[in-house]
């Protein structure tokens, strides 16, 4: 458990910013993704933040892990002399590295596109958690949604203790359409009243390698 949150998994998003995007999500397919996947990580994967403000351009590498310790290894990768080499072919510059504590999934959460959200707001009891995820799916689904992920911030420097939601859609119109729907529901805004949750940020992404 990590401050309240039943923790599923652990992911670990790195933040970087690179020259050659597509060439560096060749790699990543090609060879960096199994090196991963090799030491430890359930899943990796690659997407790109579109639409969100100062992070607009920005690449995350999401990879997940069972524990908190083999997350902590998840850098060593980048130690790897092939990764190294396309990380300065392709002009790679790390900007950020967070790890959050997955407290729910819902559906499929994987597909080209999707949002990431980011809120305040205080811990509720495990029950009631597993409680408004399911309410929330139950809003959010359908319409191209595909899943959503929710977890809180565990170690990301100022935005440590945010909550995270990461949507992942066929469409972000039909996505957008039906975050409108749960956002005006009188049960969800109840519960954001009750636990002061507060919209914080919402960035765009596209997936690069799945």
């Amino acid at each position: 458990m990590t401050e309240g949150v039943l923790a599923m998994s652990y992911m670990t998003s790195v933040q970087i910013k690179a020259t050659n995007v597509e060439g560096l999500a060749k790699d990543f397919k090609e060879f960096a993704q199994a090196e991963y996947l090799a030491n430890g990580a359930q899943q990796a994967s690659m997407r790109q933040v579109v639409m969100g403000g100062d992070s607009a351009g920005f690449v995350s590498v999401m990879t997940r892990w069972d524990t908190i310790d083999a997350a902590m290894s998840s850098h060593l990768v980048n130690s790897n002399p092939k990764i190294a080499e396309s990380m300065a072919n392709n002009g790679v510059q790390i900007i950020g590295r967070s790890l959050i504590a997955v407290s729910s999934e819902r559906g499929t959460p994987e597909g080209p596109f999707g949002s990431m959200l980011t809120m305040s707001g205080q811990v509720a009891p495990l029950a009631e958690q597993q409680e408004m995820a399911d309410h929330g799916w139950s809003l959010m689904s359908g319409n191209g949604v595909n899943g959503i992920r929710q977890g809180m911030i565990v170690a990301g420097g100022d935005r440590t203790g945010l909550w995270t939601a990461g949507t992942y859609c066929e469409s972000l119109d039909g996505l957008m359409e039906n975050s409108a729907k749960m956002f005006s529901d009188p049960t969800m805004q109840a519960n954001m009243a009750k636990y002061g949750n507060q919209l914080v940020s919402r960035v765009m992404f596209r997936t690069l390698v799945a």
